[in-house]
């Protein structure tokens, strides 16, 4: 028997990001018995929130203000920030009347799954504990496709996390993988088998590697190492695993590797602007609106597997939105 894909969904987001409480109300959508929530239904979510002061407040106050007014602000924002995902998300589930919010999910179509798919996968917290390695698995193939199909057949593309299945993923305890990598990217291993545990067969920050197969040996070669983070957070710390600060304590490379940081999260403010952008670091990020906007130029939704877990969301009607 396959555990419950969520937790109750009684827990507010922890920060005030626009980004995740738009995320909030879409899972909410998705799960009501009608398929809709408005800004009451929020309301409505919060007041039984057991520890809604603590979730709601960035700087707690005695003497702030209602939570009424405090609602009806953060609306605003998210209301925000449904228009733009509806004018610029391709496969965007949802449709979006003044204050309610309508699913559109039509589970047949494959921009609506991924949609969905990186939707769950940015709301980790709200997914019980023994489906995380199944929905951070998933997020982490979403990104080896888009990495893949991003570069021209002479690139290599593989898997470097955990626990990977896909076929050419490395395998192996973490030194055992190193040197296999070292040996592709025509890099030097640094440090011997006895610097690392050998019981460790983790991923040392690394979740994909790719290069360019110049057809000789000869070093001096464009390498790609990327990172996948669902945290709403930690992407701001992970990203540096991939940076050559890091990876070059492990292998060196003739010409420095590229970094890139995959996340499920919608880090958009407009065109122009990232969120939180003041944790940006000189990385790649791909975004949820990235990954989506590849897909639709390329035209590979049905590339993509279809992972189980995305309809899920659809059984999981416990909410009690009108």
């Amino acid at each position: 028997m396959i555990d419950s894909l969520l937790k109750p969904l009684d827990v507010l987001p922890r920060f005030a990001y626009p980004f995740l409480w738009a995320d909030y109300v879409e899972l909410l959508c998705l799960c009501s018995k009608n398929s809709l929530i408005s800004k009451g239904n929020l309301q409505a979510q919060a007041q039984e929130a057991e520890d809604l002061q603590a979730d709601l407040e960035d700087n707690r106050d005695e003497n702030s203000e209602p939570l009424d007014d405090k609602i009806s602000n953060r609306w605003g924002d998210i209301q925000k920030r449904l228009q733009a995902r509806s004018k610029s998300f391709p496969g965007w589930p949802f449709e979006l009347d003044g204050d309610v919010l309508r699913s559109r999910f039509e589970p047949e179509k494959p921009d609506h799954r991924l949609y969905v798919t990186l939707l769950v996968a940015s709301s980790l917290r709200l997914c019980l504990n023994k489906r995380h390695p199944e929905i951070t698995g998933a997020f982490e193939e979403i990104s080896y496709h888009w990495l893949r199909q991003s570069l021209t057949s002479i690139w290599q593309v593989r898997l470097f996390g955990a626990h990977q299945t896909l076929p050419n993923s490395y395998s192996g305890t973490l030194y055992v993988k190193l040197s296999k990598l070292a040996q592709d990217v025509q890099g030097r291993l640094l440090k011997s088998a006895q610097d690392y545990d050998p019981r460790d067969t983790g991923d040392g920050g690394i979740d994909l590697v790719a290069w360019q197969n110049m057809g000789d040996q000869r070093g001096n070669m464009l390498v790609i190492f990327g990172q996948c983070a669902c945290s709403p957070t930690d992407w701001e710390s992970k990203q540096l695993d991939v940076t050559p600060a890091s990876t070059e304590a492990h292998i060196h490379l003739d010409h420095p590797g590229a970094a890139y940081c995959f996340v499920p999260h919608d880090l958009s403010i407009n065109e122009t602007t990232w969120a939180r952008a003041s944790h940006v670091r000189r990385t790649i990020i791909v975004d949820r609106l990235r990954l989506l906007n590849l897909f639709e130029v390329l035209n590979i939704w049905h590339e993509l597997p279809k992972w189980p877990f995305t309809l899920e969301v659809l059984q999981s009607k416990i909410t009690s939105a009108t």
